[in-house]
């Protein structure tokens, strides 16, 4: 019992006299303490103003129903205006025709059957906006129409009833109108955190597939075999490039697949909406059986209609081809980050100092969704945007909602290539020198000396 006394005295101290390992016990809670708290900082940052424009028609055609200036109240990032309140929408659509900050919300005239209901009674308002306004301001107004639909109805009649109860639990809908077109945030947050994701989790996966292929051939000591036919910065790039083709090729089976399940569903609701059309404009047409006169009405159902226009104004072309970009740099850059942590380490746990400092970036880039999701255009995510340990995650985040001018796109992608070569001819440099380094623990200073090391 006493010898495994000593064993483990021994091996504990070790350990913990590492001086690596006394850096790492400080600065691993910092890091993690940064990596949960810098998402939230960054959400607070702020940015440019959006200015919510009423116009209601209810009022223009029946008099003003609502308290403006009791139901809208400005916040630190929306300022509404109600001075065009009657005016009609598209007189004042070309008052803000140059403004990319400017929403305007249009109250229908058939609004809670308030002023006329020939047609039915609406229970939602549009927004319409040049730019994806974020989930955040969408909700808020959401928010208001709701709380101002409940004290109408309670000031109508103060008598509580069942039927007055389930009134005023009714949620007012926002339909979302970006450029024209309808805009489910929802569709394009999906589609821009499912492409972070990918990207994510390809760029881990396949940089520890080729730091775990540096060390096992460090470990066997083929690498000794192989560089004397290869040059070391040769054999780094091979082992990336070969690597990064199959992500690729992955990643063209999974796109190919999905295109064959998406376009019959599109196609499908495309067809239903055609012969709505047709029925409306020419009802006595369609065929029997089917149509108002058989009282058998076509539908098309809303939600999946609005999710189907929101995936066709995404720009597709452009979101693939940045992709394949972001992931090819992106991961070729944390790659041979990746074969140089390989290189300088001889175990699987001594490359843990080395390649916690490298997850970070990424885990802040992909907890930066939910500001996404609110602000897709604000500070902090063109900040993140431009970083360029973080631009292959939060760019696509950003991409669906196609508010990325071309040039902010173009910068990042230059600051992101630019990186690369930087980050490889670094890598490289402890590469060749860390390669053939045996029995020897590297700490920060030691890869530090790699670097300029000329040999």
């Amino acid at each position: 019992m006493g010898k495994i006394r000593i064993i483990i005295v021994r091996e504990y101290l070790n350990r913990v006299k590492n001086r690596t390992f006394i850096i790492m016990s400080i600065v691993t809670p910092l890091l993690f303490g940064a990596m949960i708290l810098l998402p939230t900082f960054l959400s607070t940052l702020p940015s440019d103003p959006r200015s919510i424009v009423i116009v209601d028609e209810v009022a223009a055609g029946c008099g003003q129903i609502f308290n403006y200036e009791k139901m809208f109240r400005d916040t630190l990032n929306l300022n509404f205006d109600t001075r065009f309140a009657e005016k009609p929408y598209n007189e004042v659509r070309k008052l803000f025709a140059d403004s990319q900050q400017t929403s305007i919300v249009v109250i229908p005239k058939s609004y809670m059957g308030a002023c006329d209901s020939t047609g039915g009674v609406s229970y939602y308002v549009t927004l319409f906006s040049k730019n994806e306004p974020g989930q955040q301001t969408i909700n808020y107004v959401g928010k208001i129409f709701s709380e101002a639909y409940r004290q109408y109805v309670f000031s109508t009649d103060s008598t509580l009833t069942k039927d007055k109860i389930e009134k005023m639990k009714m949620q007012i809908a926002v339909k979302s109108n970006v450029k024209g077109a309808v805009s489910k945030s929802e569709v394009k947050s999906v589609t821009g955190i499912v492409l972070s994701i990918i990207i994510y989790f390809y760029i881990l996966f396949f940089g520890v597939q080729v730091m775990k292929s540096v060390l096992e051939e460090k470990n066997t000591r083929i690498v000794e075999i192989i560089i004397s036919s290869v040059k070391p910065f040769q054999l780094m790039i091979g082992k990336i490039i070969a690597t990064a083709m199959a992500g690729l090729t992955q990643f063209l089976v999974w796109a190919v697949l999905s295109f064959f399940i998406i376009t019959p569903i599109i196609n499908k609701v495309n067809d239903k909406r055609t012969d709505v059309t047709q029925a409306q404009l020419n009802p006595t047409a369609i065929a029997p059986g089917i149509g108002s006169n058989s009282g058998m009405p076509i539908e098309v159902n809303e939600t999946l209609e609005g999710t189907v226009d929101t995936i066709q104004s995404i720009q597709w072309g452009l979101i693939l081809g940045s992709f394949v970009f972001y992931f090819v740099f992106g991961y070729l850059m944390y790659a041979s980050l990746y074969a140089a942590v390989g290189a300088a380490s001889d175990t699987e746990t001594d490359t843990q100092q080395f390649s916690l400092p490298l997850t970070i970036p990424l885990v802040i880039a992909i907890s930066s969704f939910g500001i996404a999701l609110n602000n897709p255009n604000g500070v902090a995510m063109k900040w993140l945007s431009m970083i360029p340990f973080t631009s292959p995650v939060t760019m696509l985040m950003r991409l669906p909602y196609n508010g990325v001018s071309l040039s902010e796109l173009l910068l990042s992608m230059l600051i992101l290539v630019v990186s690369f070569v930087l980050m490889t001819m670094l890598a490289a440099r402890i590469y060749r020198v860390g390669i053939l380094m045996y029995g020897k623990k590297a700490s920060w200073r030691e890869l530090g000396k790699w670097l300029f090391w000329r040999g």
